[in-house]
């Protein structure tokens, strides 16, 4: 019997067919706290304006409050990928939401620059499972085979939440202010608490029937993490984990408003149009590179690296040329938010590098370099936009996207050589 048959067999063994619909349940209340965390990361991006006006946030400032959330949401990653091995995405999501609720609060009464950091930060902590949650949950519902277009199709249901960033969020502010819709946010998010507790299961009824899970002592939780870190594919991943999918949320979830507004002069719900056309971009990608891996049998590494230099190709196109017209601007951001959505591929690959017991904290690791990646990124193109006064804002915004291009370009190349070396070392 071959090795591939053995495999196949496996996989049908320990992720027989189960109901749709009851995978579908599990999954909606996951979906719900996934999204909204997507609304909050991204929604900086369309409240710039109000927090301008309102408080007088700087571009700097704009950029720590922004990458609070980042922070915070990073720092988390490892307690969490713990707590998903040990307790299961339903209890992990569903206490964790609960902090968000205090969050979006804290952020909504906010009167200072503090305080907002404050608010954002706190929410960032709260969100810091929802996207790991549902992944852990689908890889035990799913056979591994199927997991990357899945989480494909999971990233692409969760971008409802960045789609409702953009013009409706626009709407929304000008009809209630951004105070009044954050008010509301907070209530969605006791509805996904409530939902979570009440509708997830953490595995499938055959899964469940086996000896329950036992915790594990210290020295274990360490020596999992050891053994994660010490995966060299796993350092691999991290280094475009930490520019590949941050450089589109640095610009749709931060800079792209501000962008579009001081090069182009455009009112907020135009803004939010065009951040509607990138948000689409990043909808659209996620499950179509998860529909082409799998027709390659599961490959990530081809996938990641034409993602990661055609997104740096479109990012100095930005630098170049999205500053000269409106609608070169908008094409080049809706594609770069299509053909740079690979992150889905990074969480695959990372998910068959390591054994079954240790995803949680895999999948944490891959995220950890993500938000430490967004929160970097945020705060240094802040740091560049601010270097330059009103009258010469086009240059910032230029030198910004040469910045995360050139990043993003040097963490594929890496990646790349990386890979040739681990070949190399393999025919040795």
């Amino acid at each position: 019997m071959t090795e591939q048959n053995q495999t196949d067999m496996t996989s049908k063994r320990d992720h027989p067919d189960h109901s749709k619909l009851a995978f579908v349940l599990v999954l909606v209340p996951l979906l719900m706290s996934f999204s909204l965390s997507q609304f909050y990361r991204s929604a900086q991006a369309l409240l710039a304006g109000s927090l301008r006006t309102e408080l007088g946030v700087t571009p700097e400032q704009l950029g720590l409050i922004s990458g609070s959330f980042h922070f915070a949401f990073a720092l988390m990653q490892i307690p969490v990928g713990v707590m998903l091995d040990r307790y299961g995405p339903r209890k992990t999501n569903g206490v964790m939401m609960i902090i968000t609720v205090v969050g979006v609060i804290v952020f909504a009464r906010a009167h200072s620059v503090t305080g907002l950091m404050i608010g954002q930060g706190i929410i960032g902590m709260g969100c810091a499972a929802a996207f790991m949650a549902t992944l852990v949950c689908a890889s035990r519902w799913v056979a591994p085979e199927k997991f990357a277009a899945t989480s494909g199709i999971i990233v692409a249901l969760s971008l409802l939440g960045v789609l409702a960033s953009a013009t409706p969020l626009a709407a929304l502010i000008e009809y209630q202010g951004w105070r009044g819709v954050y008010y509301w946010l907070a209530g969605l998010s006791v509805l996904s608490v409530v939902l979570t507790f009440a509708m997830v299961r953490d595995e499938p009824p055959h899964l469940r029937r086996k000896q329950a899970r036992r915790g594990e002592t210290m020295r274990e939780v360490l020596q999992g993490i050891m053994e994660v870190w010490k995966n060299r594919q796993m350092w691999l991943l991290v280094a475009v984990g930490f520019f590949a999918y941050p450089t589109i949320l640095t610009v749709r979830g931060l800079w792209g408003g501000p962008y579009l507004h001081d090069v182009f002069h455009l009112a907020p719900v135009q803004v939010g149009n065009i951040l509607l056309c990138m948000t689409i971009g990043m909808i659209a990608g996620p499950p179509c590179y998860g529909h082409v891996s799998r027709l390659m049998g599961g490959r990530a590494r081809p996938l990641i690296l034409f993602s990661v230099f055609v997104s740096t190709v479109l990012l100095i196109s930005q630098a170049l040329l999205g500053v000269e017209h409106v609608w070169l601007a908008a094409i080049l951001m809706m594609a770069h938010g299509f053909l740079g959505s690979c992150a889905t591929l990074n969480y695959a690959a990372s998910r068959a590098a390591v054994p079954q017991h240790l995803i949680g904290r895999a999948l944490t690791t891959v995220n950890l370099a993500t938000f430490g990646g967004l929160f970097v990124l945020q705060g240094l193109a802040g740091v560049i936009i601010g270097q330059y006064p009103s009258d010469q804002a086009i240059a910032g915004y230029q030198w910004m996207f040469a910045f995360l291009g050139i990043g993003l370009g040097l963490a594929g190349i890496a990646f790349w050589l990386g890979g040739r070396q681990r070949k190399a070392v393999k025919k040795g």
